[in-house]
């Protein structure tokens, strides 16, 4: 499910981009290059030596050392991604040491400037904005992250009125406007507000039938299964049950049933 609001919002950050960080990340952007979408998290060295310890004064955490025969550019920096990925994977805390077997002086970086180190991050929400504040909007990718926000007093089925009535509003040509209205649906998902999307869809005679939509299937498919999952980790009720309470044939069940055993 969480796939489908990532490939939204990715399709639409080329267009959110400059709305997105000046208003709601106080940034003013005046220049930009894009990178690439994913990133490397393999490392082609394995560490040289990490052991979970417990010293003499019970203190417990990850003791990670290397050993180098000569200075390498950038070892910090490769000090502080495997520190990144044991801290993550083992949630303790991790003790560095690099022991220099070289023949000359040691000329390694071994402290990261206060810019590089990692202290947390800024968090915002659109729950904190007015979903009048994104309907003021001439970029519709912005527009449909109204049913996100803040609705104060406002129904939802009138907020979705209103976020179909501005994007009518725009000028976008017919398929673009499908487009629209289908990541709308999607995103309204993230409110329970699926139903009211699709009868204000049809209120206003637009032509997108969510229930024909792909992801909605989808979701749907997904929500059965994690619902056939759960009775069968239960076991308090048969196969046959289950099946008849979600409404799916006996082999759909113990098709699950297999997977649950791998």
């Amino acid at each position: 499910m969480a796939h489908d609001y990532d490939k939204i919002l990715k399709e639409n950050i080329a267009s959110l981009l400059l709305p997105l960080t000046e208003k709601y990340l106080g940034i003013r952007i005046k220049d930009s290059r894009e990178l690439k979408d994913k990133l490397q998290t393999t490392i082609e060295k394995e560490p040289d030596f990490i052991r979970v310890v417990k010293t003499d004064t019970e203190e417990e955490f990850i003791l990670h050392i290397e050993f180098q025969t000569q200075d390498e550019d950038g070892m910090i920096y490769r000090m502080q991604e495997y520190f990144g990925l044991l801290r993550r994977k083992h949630q303790l805390p991790v003790k560095q040491f690099v022991i220099y077997l070289g023949g000359k002086d040691s000329k390694m970086q071994t402290r990261l400037a206060p810019t590089e180190v990692f202290t947390g991050f800024t968090l915002r929400s659109l729950r904190d904005h007015s979903f009048e504040s994104l309907l003021d909007s001439q970029v519709p990718e912005e527009i449909i992250l109204a049913i996100l926000s803040d609705f104060h007093q406002v129904k939802p089925v009138e907020v979705i009125r209103q976020i179909l009535s501005r994007l009518q509003g725009i000028r976008i040509d017919e398929i673009t406007l499908r487009k629209y209205i289908r990541q709308l649906a999607v995103l309204a998902r993230l409110r329970n507000l699926t139903k009211e999307t699709q009868k204000q869809i049809q209120d206003m005679g637009l032509t997108y039938n969510i229930t024909e939509d792909y992801l909605y299937q989808e979701g749907r498919k997904q929500e059965k299964e994690a619902f056939i999952t759960k009775m069968l980790k239960d076991k308090t009720l048969t196969i046959e049950k289950i099946a008849e309470f979600a409404n799916v044939s006996i082999d759909y069940v113990k098709q699950i049933e297999r997977e649950l055993k791998k």
